[in-house]
């Protein structure tokens, strides 16, 4: 839709229909069906305080605490749910969408996670949604089809919503290749610049682009699709606690695990179907400001039922708070790559970032904490390379914005030249690598998988050990042993000092 008109101004200040709209939206829920703990900073003791946010059923309330009543609020969920905690792999998603069922969304895109049981497994779990699923560049060869729909229109009050689904791009390298064997994913902006004209004809008032790329991509869609009244997204855990603006489209997102729900206000303009006003914030989702909804807690109870017991024994203590890191080096993500190598008995270890899911304050650690931390169920592989080769796979994760590798065995040097990273040195134990002799490494499947986008290189099958332990299991089994866990950054990566 257009944005601002110059032409009929007069005419349409007399014939103006402005419709006010709610959206209510939330991304990357990853089946945080139970409450969980954060710690902020109190503003008004400058100490640190600690509540639960988040749940089902507390999201539940909150959607119903602000909604405006069906005919003024429109629901949206940004993609991955699945995946998170040990219902969700019990289930393969199946509790999800049940939840979902009873949140009743008016739409929800797809997320890569989503994938993480396989395509056919999904394409199973969601027939069972009673609420439309879209991916508009999501392109099945096999069927010669979208795997999903590739818009709704939903009626709400006087208004038509278009909604359009859009997929990441980075999807292959974001699953292993049998999860999503045979889909290809579209360029965004073509498939939804070619949308856009048979959405309005059926009738949209506006449109708007429910998106799982990331607020980056999500802003370069903005200025490719000048016709997109509002792009609701996910992927990127970001918490916009105000809209951002591009080329006059409201981007939103609402951070992760249901810790914030996503209020957008608009004003729609239905004469001359643009959205004329807009704003926007996160509501916090504290358990303790709001009565859960009982029929979602139900569901939630009976759904944890089904995971085992044990998964609340306590096996271990964290004596400080272990906190990821996505662009650089974590206490958690040292111990879990010692971990790693631990087991495996290699030189080396590799654990990307983006596996490692959850933070642990200090305290007692169970097992379920395992699953939510680890909790694809990816499993351990070896492979051998010479010096001269580990020191081109450094080189290559220096070049990576994100998701860059947690390490164990290694520690390595670089000096940044004219913006750019450059490897100084690199010592495995505690020399200095020779490149004619060959290291063993361990990580896990799904970086060996995408070794291309991890390290720069290929590894063929014929050169990975397949070691058949899950490395959740590896994880809990150190933690057993160890008892207390009190890692700390140790500056395996820094930057030269001279």
């Amino acid at each position: 839709m257009k944005k601002f008109f110059a032409l009929f101004l007069i005419t349409s200040s007399l014939f103006a229909q402005q419709i006010p709209l709610r959206i209510l939206h939330w991304n990357d829920f990853h089946t945080q069906n139970l409450p969980f703990q954060v710690k902020t900073k109190s503003k008004a003791t400058n100490n640190d305080t600690t509540f639960l946010v988040g749940g089902s059923a507390t999201l539940a309330a909150y959607l119903q605490r602000y909604s405006i009543g069906d005919s003024a609020t429109l629901i949206l969920n940004a993609g991955d749910d699945f995946q998170g905690s040990p219902i969700s792999t019990i289930t393969k998603g199946a509790s999800q969408i049940q939840l979902l069922n009873l949140l009743k969304p008016h739409a929800m895109t797809l997320g890569n996670h989503e994938f993480d049981y396989g395509r056919i497994s999904l394409a199973e779990v969601i027939q069972k949604a009673t609420f439309p699923i879209v991916s508009a560049n999501l392109y099945d060869v096999k069927t010669n089809s979208t795997f999903v729909k590739k818009y709704t229109i939903q009626q709400i009050g006087s208004l038509k919503v278009g909604i359009i689904g859009v997929m990441t791009t980075e999807l292959p390298r974001l699953s292993l290749p049998s999860n999503v064997s045979n889909l290809q994913v579209q360029s965004p902006a073509s498939v939804v610049n070619e949308l856009i004209p048979e959405v309005k004809k059926n009738g949209a008032d506006i449109i708007i682009a429910l998106t799982h790329q990331g607020v980056i991509e999500d802003s370069i869609l903005a200025t490719q699709c000048p016709d997109l009244d509002i792009i609701v997204g996910g992927h990127s855990h970001t918490p916009l606690f105000r809209p951002k603006y591009v080329n006059g489209i409201v981007i939103v997102q609402a951070g992760s695990r249901g810790r914030w729900l996503g209020k957008l206000d608009v004003v729609v303009d239905a004469f001359k179907d643009t959205v004329i006003q807009s704003r926007g914030e996160l509501v916090e989702c504290r358990t303790a400001d709001i009565v859960p909804d009982s029929v979602v807690a139900s569901v939630v109870n009976n759904l944890e039922k089904l995971a085992d017991a044990s998964l609340n024994e306590v096996i271990a203590e964290a004596t400080v708070d272990l906190i990821r890191a996505g662009n650089g080096e974590s206490n958690i993500g040292n111990w879990i790559a010692d971990a790693m190598r631990a087991h495996a008995k290699t030189d080396i270890a590799f654990q990307n970032s983006g596996g490692i899911r959850k933070d642990l304050l200090a305290g007692k650690i169970t097992i379920r904490d395992f699953w939510e931390i680890s909790p694809f169920g990816n499993t351990l592989v070896t492979f051998s390379v010479n010096g001269a080769t580990l020191r081109s796979m450094i080189e290559h994760q220096l070049s990576l914005r994100d998701d860059f590798c947690q390490i164990s065995g290694l520690t390595y040097v670089y000096r940044i030249v004219d913006g750019k990273k450059i490897l100084h040195n690199i010592k495995v134990g505690k020399d200095l690598v020779n490149d004619t002799k060959s290291y063993t490494i361990v990580t896990n499947n799904y970086v060996a998988a995408q070794s291309k986008k991890y390290f720069g290189i290929e590894l063929p099958d014929s050169a990975i050990t397949q070691l058949h332990a899950i490395d959740r299991d590896v994880l809990i089994e150190a933690a057993r042993k160890q008892k207390k866990i009190s890692a700390a950054i140790e500056h395996r990566i820094k930057e030269a000092e001279e």
